[in-house]
């Protein structure tokens, strides 16, 4: 028959109206419901005595018993509480799904399966610091304080097996989308990679480019002369392409670029670029070749 064992017991002593009783059961979780609790009573300076016991069972393993005793507002203790056990099931929850997830998907490495774990507990990981988000309140954070308000504690490893179903459902779909884009993202990547090699190896059809973004944000070519060449280039070099309604104006300039390969681009006005992206993809391809302009007669002569 199994029984607990008392295992150490850690007080603070202050003046006592009247305490609040807590019993918190886990197996996995222990030093961090330890440390968030103790964190807890730290910030708030609230009078607080813990036991922790343990137990050997025989369909569960080693399970670890937390008694508390915290001083102050039944009410209060009971929010405070629930939102500490809210995060610490957050983070676990999501890389629950996570590794069940991405365990069926054989196309990607360990080290991607990794990086994409990692990105998208960053993404969706949000601690009672840093605000609260309306899924995991409704979702995690008011069954715990219900739970706690009612039977003053629980089971740790169970609400995570059996209690957040919905919300690992919603973490799922929000996961898949997450890896596509991923995925996308990768093979984006990939080719950039591919169009840097090719522009290295390209013979450059023009020594510098001027690229002048609009105050509207337009983006337009120049030629060493400064004579606008960007409808005169889409159309040399882009006279298949469009036909494919799919590909922006943005997409048909960098074909263009990569297509001049040009040993030098000089970028002026980017104080009125509205999106970093096309610059992005044009600093990944030219590297070092790709320079800024701090202003110029030229700059002046465009505003």
């Amino acid at each position: 028959m199994s029984s607990f064992h008392r295992y150490t017991i850690i007080e603070t002593h202050f003046e006592v109206d009247y305490m609040c009783y807590y019993q918190f059961y886990t197996q996995n979780l222990k030093d961090e419901l330890i440390k968030r609790i103790e964190e807890l009573v730290q910030e708030n300076g609230i009078g607080s005595r813990y036991k922790m016991s343990s137990m050997d069972s025989p369909t569960k393993g080693h399970i670890y018993k937390l008694a508390y005793e915290l001083e102050g507002n039944k009410e209060e203790c009971d929010e405070s509480l629930a939102q500490v056990l809210s995060d610490v099931m957050q983070e676990k929850a999501i890389q629950n799904v996570c590794d069940q997830f991405l365990k069926k998907r054989d196309d990607l490495s360990k080290e991607e399966r990794t990086e994409i774990t990692q990105a998208f507990i960053m993404n969706n990981y949000l601690s009672k610091q840093e605000g609260v988000s309306y899924v995991s309140y409704y979702f995690l954070y008011l069954p715990i304080y219900r739970e706690i308000k009612d039977k003053n504690g629980l089971n740790i490893e169970g609400w995570l097996q059996f209690r957040l179903g919905k919300y690992k459902v919603l973490l799922t779909d929000v996961l898949e989308q997450f890896v596509e884009d991923y995925v996308a993202k990768k093979d984006v990547v990939n080719f950039i990679r591919i169009m840097r090699e090719a522009s290295l190896l390209a013979v450059p059809l023009e020594e510098v480019i001027h690229i002048t973004y609009k105050r509207e944000g337009k983006i337009q070519i120049y030629d060493k002369n400064k004579r606008n060449v960007t409808g005169y280039y889409i159309k040399k070099y882009c006279k298949d392409l469009l036909l494919d309604s799919t590909l922006t104006r943005e997409d048909l300039l960098l074909h263009v670029l990569i297509t001049i390969s040009p040993k030098k681009l000089l970028v002026h006005k980017s104080e009125n670029m509205k999106n970093r992206q096309f610059i992005n993809t044009l600093e990944i391809i030219f590297d070092e070749n790709i320079m800024y302009c701090q202003g110029c007669d030229f700059c002046k002569k465009e505003d």
